[in-house]
């Protein structure tokens, strides 16, 4: 385990290393959530209401905070998905793939630090997007903020799992950016609909408690524990 994490590492680390020098992945994620976020906040009504509802809204609307709910994940998802495809975008340009498939090191910890790195790449989106977001929306979450965080980490473990799994089969093919979301989206509709589903309630003004013990938060810590668990054992044959 030490070695596996060890070999990890140092390979997560290079992948930020050059991703700090090119600069080929995370501009264009940053540069799409922004353009995204602005351009959605001009679609709902000026005065839009996120207090929980106190009646049955009439048959056909949605509540707004499903909505912007809605609008934080689907742009999380598509700026995800533009750095996934370029997960092994270096080794393919430099031909160095087939080395690093030779090299004394588990295919697994291959698997963890492109994970790693992704993650690192989808965090940083959000620390710029979650901010962005409550400024032109309007929302004010308070200590639900330490909850929103916790539910957004949940789902980024799950998002990054699936999505390197998925760019690693995708990569071997000539249309990775169509193929990727292709295989990834079906797998990933468990997860994005919990997401939804918990950031909705706390935008609303619900309590720790109640999204903690939502069957919402179980599905989210479950779906992450399934996927690593996968990802792990299966990933030696998808990247061959």
């Amino acid at each position: 385990m030490t070695s596996l994490l060890g070999g990890a590492r140092i390979l997560a680390a290079k992948d930020l290393k050059v991703e700090a020098r090119a600069k080929e992945t995370f501009p264009p994620m940053l540069a799409f959530a922004f353009a995204v976020t602005v351009l959605l906040s001009f679609t709902l009504p000026a005065g839009s209401d996120l207090q929980a509802p106190r009646e049955i809204p009439p048959l056909g609307t949605v509540a707004v905070a499903d909505v912007l709910a809605g609008f934080l994940w689907v742009t999380i998802l598509f700026a995800g998905l533009i750095g996934f495809a370029r997960t092994f975008e270096a080794e393919r340009e430099d031909g160095a793939i087939e080395a690093l498939l030779l090299s004394p090191v588990d295919r697994s910890a291959l698997w963890i630090a492109k994970a790693s790195a992704n993650l690192a790449f989808i965090a940083a989106i959000e620390l710029f997007l979650l901010p962005l977001f409550a400024l032109l929306f309007g929302f004010h979450l308070g200590s639900g903020w330490l909850t929103l965080i916790g539910v957004v980490a949940l789902a980024d473990v799950g998002f990054v799992s699936v999505g390197t799994l998925f760019a690693s089969a995708a990569a071997q093919t000539r249309s990775k950016e169509l193929m990727l979301p292709i295989l990834a989206l079906p797998a990933l509709v468990p997860l994005f609909l919990a997401a939804v589903e918990l950031s909705s309630r706390l935008f609303v003004g619900a309590p720790v408690s109640d999204v903690a013990s939502s069957g919402w938060f179980v599905i989210l810590a479950v779906y992450d524990l399934v996927v690593i668990g996968v990802a792990l054992l299966a990933y030696e044959f998808v990247i061959d």
